[in-house]
């Protein structure tokens, strides 16, 4: 071979190797900016458990179980799990049709299998979380006679074993004194100050501070939303009330007990019973008005309610001098947390 012909060759192979150089590297860089955009795998972990019910501890099949985007039902055995949970703290939710739900925050682990068992409360009679509004009005209020309405409303659709609404005045005005008492005056203060708002009516609150709807918010769907809510959490504890009315010295006198039916502690709680009057005559409506709050006893505070615990509780009433007619005298008896931060009411009952 000539050395023209070796150079002319060598020419030619730099060119190939060089032409496949730049393909390579372009190749190289096209990779290296899809990756750019694909992110980095998330670390995940799983749950799995059983779940059943919490008065026979019986398995439950068929319960929706989620955390986050991801979820599962439980099988003929109750179990389920839930594989590919993002690791840290997250909420776990357990929802079963005629169950209460139930939520629970749990820690995933990158691929580790964290237990988390439910134990579901059937929602009974018997058995059932009763939402407790407190309607707060006043005797010349334009808006409240509409608010009385949708909650009068409300509970004929729900009935009382679901649902008690009291209407408590915060405040008296000229011509219409008697309506407020110490009472309400002070837990409207107390709730509002919670909040840090001010006073006005009509202001709904449903369980304590779990849920409220204020005045310029108030309609019957924004109240029925509330009680919706309400209705789907755990009732952690069961009233058994009666009551005793003395016609003569008008006073009342309420007793019974509660049990702690959750599986965990409870801590500073009160019961307390509200005293109200139905078809008392209000001139600035010209009508009568019912579910108004005559007297709030409350009981001495009960520091510690261990599962299964039972407590029992009388409570007298103060002379109630501002009640119209003894025969139209009704009872609420409630349990509540005052020193939350949302005053949750636990449980109410209406007694008959």
């Amino acid at each position: 071979m000539f050395k023209g012909e070796t150079l002319f060759m060598k020419g030619k192979l730099f060119k190939i190797v060089f032409r496949l150089s730049i393909v390579i590297i372009g190749i190289g860089f096209l990779l290296f900016l899809g990756g750019g955009c694909t992110p980095p795998p998330v670390s995940t972990g799983s749950v799995q458990g059983v779940i059943t019910d919490n008065q026979n501890s019986e398995p439950l099949v068929g319960v929706s179980i989620s955390a986050g985007n991801v979820s599962t039902t439980s099988d003929s055995s109750g179990n389920y799990i839930l594989s590919k949970v993002p690791v840290g703290n997250r909420e776990v939710t357990a929802v079963k049709e005629n169950y209460s739900s139930q939520t629970k925050t749990v820690e995933i682990i990158e691929n580790e299998v964290t237990e988390l068992n439910f134990q579901l409360i059937p929602l009974s009679q018997e058995n059932q979380r009763v939402v407790m509004v407190e309607l707060f009005v006043a005797p010349t209020c334009p808006n409240c006679p509409k608010a009385k309405d949708a909650m009068a409303q409300l509970l004929e659709q729900y009935g009382f074993d679901k649902l008690v609404v009291l209407e408590e005045y915060g405040w008296d005005v000229s011509g219409y004194t008697g309506w407020a008492t110490s009472e309400t005056i002070d837990r409207f203060k107390w709730y509002t100050g919670s909040l840090g708002i001010s006073r006005h009516t009509p202001d709904a609150y449903f369980n304590g501070l779990n849920q409220s709807i204020h005045y310029n918010q108030s309609s019957y769907n924004n109240y029925k939303a509330a009680i919706d809510e309400e209705l789907t959490k755990a009732p952690k504890i069961k009233i058994s009330a009666s009551s005793s009315v003395d016609t003569t010295n008008l006073t009342v006198s309420v007793n019974g007990s509660i049990e702690n039916i959750s599986s965990e502690d409870l801590t500073d709680l009160v019961i307390g019973a509200m005293i109200y009057e139905d078809s008392v005559y209000l001139g600035s409506e010209g009508k009568n008005v019912n579910h108004v709050v005559r007297d709030i006893i409350i009981s001495e505070e009960i520091i510690s309610f261990t599962p299964g615990a039972i407590q029992e509780f009388n409570l007298p009433s103060e002379i109630l001098n501002n009640v119209k007619n003894m025969d139209n005298i009704h009872m609420v008896v409630y349990v509540q947390t005052p020193n939350s931060s949302t005053k949750e009411i636990l449980q109410a009952a209406y007694v008959e």
